[in-house]
């Protein structure tokens, strides 16, 4: 059984536990991905519903912590420099509703990150198969992994919600743990299937901020309904930042080095799976030389 089947008998029959933070926990260290959490945590909800619990509704009042941590965003934001890195992605696939995932191939891109905007730019390895442009690639793809997303969650005009959902050790660092939502009203997730236009779509998870730093060092996420006749029936990301130092400038900024992204089609039983590692980092440069010195003048043609 996959997790996405799972979720689905979950949703028909219901749980019958609390999904603690230390649950959860657990439940991430046996393998459990964003979207089977966040429909164990919407049955939890539902149970609270029913016993007759007060639930808070109407704008949620604002959280110190969220605040500070949305000002360190902006901060980041504003001071991260041009550069590039390059993106290895490795593909996988399960066609079978195994559970288990068979290799498909490996992606080099050149991800360069200007004027903060992500571009991606093939880079072909000898020995193996041409790399074609990101939207070209076929099968799943994602961006978004720098900066974009992490700009997009704290931006105010997305009025996302947060919740706080426990604390844990994620490495060496002590975190404090939030669960999000972003509504359909205000979210710009795009989820891309061959042969159809993009939708938006809301999504929701968990993001790890350092408890000393507030830097976000980790999001899950994941989308939480897409129509019937949609050719995806699940879509979600994981994004692990570290600090990293950038060659040529030689100072150390929190960058993304690993990211996992799951896209599949439970109907058609086929599943996709990217894991993304990101190298090499460096600082943007341009051939470009911009000079106050007027050029020589051309000869007339003979």
């Amino acid at each position: 059984m996959t997790e996405a089947e799972l979720a689905i008998r979950i949703q028909r029959v219901g749980i019958d536990f609390d999904p603690t933070p230390e649950v959860v926990s657990r439940l991430r260290a046996n393998g459990a991905h964003q979207h089977l959490i966040n429909i164990i945590k919407r049955e939890a909800e539902k149970l609270v519903e029913a016993g007759g619990k007060i639930v808070a509704i109407g704008p949620q009042a604002k959280d110190p912590f969220i605040e500070e941590v949305r000002s360190v965003v902006r901060e980041y934001l504003d001071e991260l420099p041009d550069f590039i890195c390059n993106q290895v992605v490795e593909r996988y696939y399960d066609f079978e509703a195994r559970g288990a995932w068979d290799r498909a191939d490996t992606l080099t891109y050149e991800l360069t990150y200007n004027r903060k905007r992500e571009t991606y730019k093939p880079l072909n390895v000898i020995g193996r198969p041409v790399t074609r442009p990101l939207d070209e690639a076929g099968g799943a793809y994602s961006t978004g992994d720098f900066a974009s997303g992490l700009a997009t969650l704290f931006d105010p005009e997305s009025n996302a919600t947060f919740k706080p959902a426990g604390k844990e050790r994620l490495g060496k660092r002590p975190t404090v743990l939030y669960d999000f939502r972003v509504p359909l009203e205000t979210s710009k997730l795009s989820v891309k299937a061959e042969g159809f236009p993009p939708i938006i779509a809301p999504y929701s998870g968990t993001i790890w901020i350092d408890e000393e730093t507030k830097h976000v060092l980790r999001i899950d996420q994941a989308v939480d309904a897409l129509p019937p006749s949609f050719p995806v029936t699940n879509s979600e990301s994981s994004v692990d930042y570290d600090t990293i130092t950038l060659r040529g400038l030689d100072v150390d900024f929190l960058l993304p080095i690993r990211a996992e992204f799951i896209i599949s089609d439970r109907r058609k039983r086929q599943y996709f799976r990217n894991l993304i590692y990101f190298k090499f980092y460096r600082k943007f440069e341009t051939d470009i030389k911009i000079s106050d010195e007027e050029p020589p003048p051309q000869k007339p043609p003979e």
